[in-house]
């Protein structure tokens, strides 16, 4: 969880300056987000109907959440269009959808009534630091690596993410 709000996290943090780098203004930027609440509201209803509320299919939410997250990555190396970015936010928008609502959902799953506050409490607190430490590292990352190197680590880092969840995934109920 940690990795992937801190990945995620970019695009509210250091996106915002590599679209400005590129000639793309700050209104256009803050549109992303306009379109992607719109189709995070579309698209939930569709995501809730088409997996069933089971161990697997939210496990399976997961691993597909983060592996579209990587691909978000992936379409603004090297870009300087805006519909690049557009793209790349609604891929955000549909692994948010698919992964982040799952992962609460999941971690229900291995709790039981003595441990229920504390496994949803380090949850949330995994995503809390994630988003904290975006800032910080993601800054440090670019400035280090520069754009590019650093999207595609976010990328790498989604895609170990997803074969750990996957290997995971059968060795479990």
């Amino acid at each position: 969880m940690i990795v992937i709000w801190s990945c995620y996290e970019q695009w509210n943090s250091n996106v915002s300056v590599l679209m400005t780098n590129n000639g793309i203004s700050v209104q256009k930027y803050s549109s992303l987000f306009t379109i992607s609440t719109i189709e995070i509201v579309v698209l939930q209803p569709f995501i809730t109907r088409l997996f069933p509320n089971t161990f697997k299919a939210n496990k399976l939410r997961v691993i597909l959440g983060a592996l579209v997250f990587a691909f978000s990555y992936m379409i603004i190396i090297n870009n300087g269009d805006y519909w690049r970015f557009v793209v790349g936010i609604t891929l955000v928008s549909l692994g948010e959808t698919l992964a982040l609502t799952a992962i609460p959902i999941l971690l229900n799953r291995y709790a039981n009534d003595g441990n229920r506050g504390t496994i949803q409490a380090i949850g949330s607190l995994s995503g809390a630091i994630g988003c904290a430490l975006d800032p910080l590292l993601g800054g440090y990352i670019i400035t280090s690596l520069g754009y590019n190197s650093t999207f595609f680590t976010f990328f790498a880092l989604h895609l170990l993410i997803s074969l750990f969840l996957i290997i995971l995934r059968k060795h479990t109920i």
